[in-house]
């Protein structure tokens, strides 16, 4: 079997040759490619030639997500400026302007907001302005050039933003403000989140139109965002909506969720997701390999090994003898990976040991 067809037959619940093995090397090539710091026999290679080399799948979404693109409505100006260290985003529109600042990392190979677009309840309007104006569109071309790259290496699959709350959180007010705003003012709030499912029931309506089968939820849920009040009153009622009309459009769903989860996990199989995607057990997040199981049952587990293991500080013998343990407990609903990345200090060759455990691992 090649790389997608294992992906498949393992989200099918169908028995595969063996596991697959898909840690996902963006952010450490990345770092390290600007600081001058990748391994010298890979300081000309792609990222695509080392995961032929270390014998590893990368995660697809990093190279399909381009392919869904948003459209912005004809009265919308937006106006994208950067410099050394920040970049700025301004929203222009008939009902106001919205501005976001984002510092850039160390290397300025990955960014996070410093500013928010919401400062108050004065800017939802001009918020769903911009949201009901949107549209969205398949870049087929970039499809099927993406595609042709990644060939077998893995099944091609899709990103969504965050959804609900966590949008509002993440994405638009900050949680500090945001939370404010829902204690305050939680009908108005309420308000713009029915803009956010309007505006995504165009993405998905286009989204079930496209050849992805795997769609996944970008929700970096963690149980100070959403503890489970939170979560069961936005995100609950999101995901069964969202999964339910996948699945009944024929795709597989799983979901980020990259946090400290312990309180959000008991929730998991209620969501409709098919799996949880980058969950961090202990030492990195706060559950046990043991509790995981427990609470997904027969969901698959996308990841899994925490990225602190990849670190000088782990020995090599504490990494086998946690995959070594997580393969036991998870197989065959189970496609290894790295939960969330690879560290920039990260050791190559263990991904490369790793891959040897997985392919002779005996389903």
């Amino acid at each position: 079997m090649n790389n997608r067809e294992r992906t498949m037959a393992t989200f099918g619940h169908m028995k595969a040759d063996r596991l697959m093995w898909q840690p996902r090397l963006h952010h450490w090539y990345e770092v390290n490619k600007a600081r001058g710091r990748l391994p010298k026999r890979y300081e000309t290679w792609s990222l695509i030639q080392i995961y032929d080399d270390v014998h590893a799948s990368p995660r697809s979404y990093h190279y399909f997500d381009r392919t869904i693109r948003t459209i912005e409505g004809d009265k919308i100006n937006v106006k994208i400026t950067e410099d050394d260290r920040f970049v700025f985003t301004k929203y222009v529109t008939p009902r106001g302007s919205l501005t976001q600042v984002e510092k850039k990392n160390l290397w300025g190979t990955n960014r996070f907001r410093v500013e928010y677009f919401l400062k108050s309840i004065e800017d939802f309007d001009v918020l769903e302005y911009i949201l009901e104006s949107q549209s969205f569109e398949f870049d087929e071309e970039t499809y099927n050039i993406m595609d042709q790259l990644l060939g077998d290496r893995c099944e091609p699959m899709v990103n969504v933003s965050h959804g609900s709350i966590q949008r509002f959180f993440i994405e638009y007010m900050g949680l500090e403000r945001g939370v404010i705003a829902l204690w305050k003012h939680r009908e108005r709030v309420e308000k713009l989140l029915d803009a956010f499912k309007r505006n995504d029931d165009r993405k998905f309506d286009l989204i079930k139109k496209t050849p992805f089968k795997i769609i996944n939820f970008g929700d970096n849920i963690d149980d100070a965002l959403v503890p489970p009040q939170i979560f069961k009153k936005y995100m609950l009622p999101y995901y069964r909506l969202r999964t339910d009309e996948l699945h009944q459009a024929g795709r597989i769903c799983t979901s980020h969720w990259d946090g400290k989860i312990k309180l959000a996990l008991r929730f998991a199989r209620d969501t409709g997701l098919d799996g949880l995607e980058c969950v961090p057990p202990e030492p990195q997040g706060n559950v046990t390999l043991e509790e995981l199981k427990m609470e997904l049952g027969d969901m698959i587990l996308v990841d899994g090994i925490p990225a602190t293991h990849f670190m000088p500080y782990t020995s090599e013998k504490e990494l086998t003898n946690f995959v070594q343990k997580i393969l036991d407990l998870f197989s065959p609903n189970i496609i290894l990976g790295i939960s969330d990345m690879m560290p920039p200090d990260g050791d190559i060759e263990r991904v490369r040991k790793i891959s040897k455990m997985v392919e002779e691992y005996k389903i």
